[in-house]
């Protein structure tokens, strides 16, 4: 019988704390209810602000800017240049090695294409050359799309390229 009375008193006190705890929730929302500024900012800040970041960040890549440095100066080169185009990007500008920093740094540019001398001569003779390419990190939804969609424009106008070459 005492551990009966020891289990029911447990209950007892268990039933007070849960009942004490629903009554301070009730005396908050009531306070909170008089407070429209609090109450406002609240509802703003975990559905508002919620659904507007979630429709800001695009999934999408949408004029993006590009600029080339083009120090191949070439039909390959300028195939490449000639690819990238709206909606994706905007048209490419060409630029010189020496604009390429100051134009990441400014925000002019979000991407950079480097073609390196003899691009072409090498991709001709079976050769792997790497394109550099220069991204503004600090819009990073943009740089990881972007990223993806110049490497499958430029594997895809060389690969393009070399076969019409080899073909001919």
């Amino acid at each position: 019988a005492a551990q009966h009375g020891s289990v029911e008193e447990t209950r007892h006190l268990s039933m007070n704390r849960f009942t004490n705890i629903i009554q301070l929730g009730i005396k908050e929302l009531r306070s909170l209810w008089h407070d429209k500024v609090l109450f406002f900012l609240i509802i703003w800040m975990f559905s508002g602000q919620v659904y507007t970041a979630a429709k800001a960040a695009s999934r999408e890549l949408h004029h993006a800017p590009i600029a080339v440095v083009d120090e191949d100066r070439s039909a390959l080169s300028e195939r490449i240049i000639g690819a990238f185009y709206p909606p994706h990007f905007n048209p490419p500008r060409l630029i010189s090695l020496a604009e390429a920093d100051p134009g990441l740094d400014t925000g002019r540019y979000t991407f950079i294409l480097d073609i390196p001398p003899d691009f072409q001569k090498d991709v001709l003779a079976g050769k792997q050359p790497a394109l550099q390419v220069n991204i503004d990190a600090t819009r990073m939804t943009q740089a990881f799309i972007g990223m993806n969609y110049i490497r499958s424009i430029v594997t895809g106008e060389v690969h393009e390229f070399v076969q019409r070459h080899r073909g001919g």
